[in-house]
């Protein structure tokens, strides 16, 4: 295989201040092709993802669980409804690797300045990649600011965990093959195929064999780390995630809360490997912001944030957060 395509699939819903960094991300991840599907925003994420699709930077489609009934499963789980309409989609059957990850999610190779098909090649075109994440909670960030959230956050989750905190979730880079069912977090083979596919872990080791057929979303990640890892902002600041609270999930319905909160804000160990890629993640970024129509609905979007933001902190959701990071209560205004 010499040059496969490679396309990033997400959905996406008021994640309007964060899109352009992560578009920026995965361009100098080596991504050939990005596809996007929104639902019900309010704060011009669908707007700047127009943009993008205009400027032939990202394809950008509605969600169709927006014409779903209310109640129906298709509208209760944008995540799965999306999945299932984009493997129906050009850009989806014409890629040869698909890799589902969040605007939350940026993968990171160990060393060097390369992409994700340098990590593919030097492994031989696995038929999966199942890449670990690594958490990062909110450090000392309780206020948003409009500058990457890459650059920002530098506590997170343990790449050398021990036997007690050794579960992880993951992503995974999967070929279109017919004997893999792409799923958002994994592939599951088909059990009869299972132990002969090129299934590789974060480290280029064999995936376990015995997990490949089975929906599981998280493993023990002890030595996978070694070549890549998938660093996840899940909460951002403080402030952000009240946002996000805000907004809901995609997949579980009243998931995101202050157990959520509570799980995903680790601080085992300082990672500033984003801090070395600042320069010319800012490069890509301003090289996209060139676009004035972009740049403008980028600065309306983080507004549109702040403006949510001032609502939620009169909820006791924004003080209950405070307590729980021991920072003192803010006064309005």
């Amino acid at each position: 295989m010499s040059d496969p395509v490679l396309l990033t699939f997400t959905v996406m819903k008021n994640e309007g201040p964060f899109i352009v960094e992560w578009v920026a991300w995965q361009r100098l991840m080596g991504v050939d092709r990005i596809l996007v599907l929104s639902n019900d925003c309010d704060d011009g994420t669908d707007l700047i993802l127009d943009q993008l699709d205009r400027m032939g930077v990202v394809r950008h489609l509605p969600n169709p669980m927006a014409i779903a009934p209310a109640e129906s499963a298709l509208r209760l789980k944008p995540h799965t409804t999306g999945i299932a309409y984009a493997r129906l989609l050009r850009d989806w059957r014409d890629a040869d690797y698909v890799f589902l990850s969040d605007v939350d999610e940026f993968p990171v190779l160990t060393g060097g300045d390369g992409g994700l098909k340098d990590l593919l090649a030097r492994l031989d075109w696995p038929d999966v990649l199942s890449i670990s994440e690594t958490v990062f909670g909110i450090g000392d960030r309780i206020a948003y600011e409009d500058r990457p959230v890459t650059g920002q956050f530098v506590q997170c989750s343990s790449t050398r965990p021990g036997k007690w905190r050794s579960r992880r979730g993951f992503k995974s880079i999967t070929r279109t093959d017919p004997r893999l069912s792409i799923r958002n977090h994994r592939p599951i083979a088909r059990k009869a195929a299972a132990g002969d596919l090129s299934w590789l872990d974060g480290s280029g080791r064999p995936f376990p064999e015995d997990l490949r057929h089975v929906h599981q979303k998280g493993t023990d990640a002890r030595g996978m780390f070694d070549l890549v890892t998938l660093h996840h902002y899940a909460l951002r600041s403080l402030e952000s995630f009240l946002v996000k609270v805000a907004r809901g999930d995609a997949v579980v319905e009243n998931r995101v809360d202050k157990t959520y909160f509570r799980r995903r804000n680790q601080s085992f160990e300082r990672n500033d490997t984003m801090l070395a890629h600042q320069d010319r993640l800012a490069g890509e970024i301003d090289r996209l912001k060139a676009d004035a129509r972009l740049a403008e609905l980028h600065d309306r979007a983080v507004e549109a944030h702040r403006a949510k933001i001032e609502t939620l902190k009169r909820t006791p959701l924004y003080e209950d957060l405070l307590r729980m990071v021991k920072a003192p209560a803010r006064a309005d205004g």
